[in-house]
């Protein structure tokens, strides 16, 4: 079953549910450079600031603790994009689960 074409969304692929994802993904990408063009600012004025070195992020080793917040950030994140294409009533039974 195809979604139906929104009367203001042209539609460029197969399927509205592929234009929907493809959308999608656009703007995932548009938040995720948002975020590293960001944190690339952040980190050189960090650097400029004698706060920290250039290679101080990428040569950073995380604590157990941070280690595994970071593994669950992760995963959590991976269930919600993943999780995304599941039926409504799954998504809402996962979001209960937490």
């Amino acid at each position: 079953m195809s979604a139906a074409v929104a009367p203001d969304r042209p539609q460029y692929l197969e399927s509205a549910r592929l234009d929907d994802l493809a959308r999608m993904v656009t703007e995932l990408t548009s938040e995720l450079w948002i975020l590293k063009d960001r944190n690339m600012i952040l980190e050189k004025i960090l650097e400029n600031s004698g706060v920290l070195t250039s290679s101080a992020v990428d040569e950073y080793q995380p604590d157990a603790t941070l280690s595994a917040s970071l593994l669950d950030e992760r995963r959590a994140l991976a269930e919600r994009i993943f999780g995304a294409i599941l039926p409504s009533d799954d998504r809402v039974a996962r979001a209960l689960e937490h």
